[in-house]
């Protein structure tokens, strides 16, 4: 069959449907690839994921910190600056009421304390119990506060 010189416009209307058609095959072609590639992704992620929770529900607890400890009671965060303009933080409760005990700012949130919150000066909490890490003693003296650590 030859295509005549000058097509009708029928035959244009026809020869651009089929055209159409070629093309909408091809794309949808296209894209039922796009998704088994894809639906196969998606299935080896979900199976690395289910990986990952088991590791996370067997992994192993970290070794328990080495040193000395002692709990006490904070009842105040006191919040000034350093020679730099940083703030620092020391909480006071019993036993260490007198001089309190030093907390740096990544242990406030797990006193379930929010730093921005805190003003400069002493700022009510608690009482909540926290876990202090002593410094070794020295020779003739008793043990002394040097951070808390976390809640008891």
């Amino acid at each position: 069959m030859t295509t005549p010189a000058n097509p009708t416009p029928q035959e244009r209307a026809e020869q651009f449907r089929t055209e159409i058609k070629s093309l909408l095959d091809a794309l949808d072609t296209k894209i039922e690839s796009m998704r088994a590639d894809l639906s196969a992704d998606l299935e080896s992620l979900r199976a690395e994921m289910q990986q990952i929770r088991e590791g996370l529900t067997h992994a192993s607890q970290p070794a328990p910190a080495t040193g000395n400890f002692a709990q006490m009671m904070i009842d105040t965060i006191i919040m000034t600056t350093n020679d730099n303009g940083k703030p620092v933080y020391k909480a006071t409760g019993e036993p260490y009421q007198k001089y309190g005990v030093r907390v740096w700012d990544e242990v406030l949130p797990k006193l379930g304390i929010d730093p921005a919150t805190l003003t400069p000066g002493k700022n009510p909490v608690g009482p909540i119990a926290a876990r202090v890490l002593m410094n070794e003693p020295e020779e003739g003296k008793t043990t002394q506060p040097r951070k808390v650590i976390g809640k008891a």
